[in-house]
């Protein structure tokens, strides 16, 4: 079964290759699959008992008071928890040198690897026909995968990245107008201002008329 436990070991596997090929410093980007993100076993959850709330507030360094409701606690613990405790496989990347981070949520347009296995899903599909068995779409995943051309995978980074810097200069642009917006209001706010007080000014010290 395909679950968080078997995704730790199989990551386990990868930065042991990483290492293998003397790659340092390395990024890694994954989705927002749930998976990917499960925290520590002994991480505070919402349905432990108070009892035990309360010694990983001790633990943690939180500060309680032993008559606060189990709510009250497990409100402070979550808070903690969001800020403070990473994803397994996150600090299992971290105490090898290396970084992961997550793509926005919804953008599998940013993961190369959504277009190579969509590559290789058609290649495999269209090899179907009335007589093929799971063993066959099995053996024939397999032989596409072995014979997935470097030009594809290549192509599919260079979509990503494109994608990538397109993202980044409509975000920089977005950023440029609101500061321009916000330096505007400013100005425009300072000119009333001084409007403002010149309502207050007794002209006659000017040699105005009176």
């Amino acid at each position: 079964m395909f679950n968080h436990a078997y995704f730790v070991a199989w990551f386990q596997r990868l930065l042991d290759d990483v290492s293998a090929l003397q790659k340092t410093n390395a990024i890694i980007v994954l989705d927002n699959a749930k998976y990917h993100k499960g925290l520590p076993d002994d991480t505070p959850k919402g349905a432990w008992t108070k009892a035990r709330m309360l010694a990983a507030c001790e633990t943690y360094g939180i500060e309680l008071d032993v008559k606060e409701y189990r709510s009250t606690l497990w409100a402070k613990l979550k808070t903690y928890v969001a800020a403070n405790v990473v994803p397994v496989i996150v600090q299992m990347a971290k105490d090898r040198g290396h970084d992961v981070v997550f793509t926005p949520p919804y953008h599998s347009d940013l993961q190369p690897i959504e277009m190579v296995w969509s590559f290789v899903k058609g290649a495999v599909g269209r090899q179907y026909d009335t007589s093929t068995k799971f063993p066959d779409v099995r053996e024939r995943l397999d032989r596409e995968f072995d014979r997935l051309p470097s030009s594809v995978i290549f192509d599919c980074i260079g979509h990503t990245d494109r994608k990538v810097v397109d993202m980044a200069a409509y975000l920089n642009a977005v950023a440029e107008a609101d500061d321009a917006a916000g330096a505007a209001y400013s100005s425009e706010s300072e000119s009333e201002s001084d409007a403002d007080s010149c309502d207050e000014c007794n002209l006659g010290d000017y040699g105005g008329d009176e």
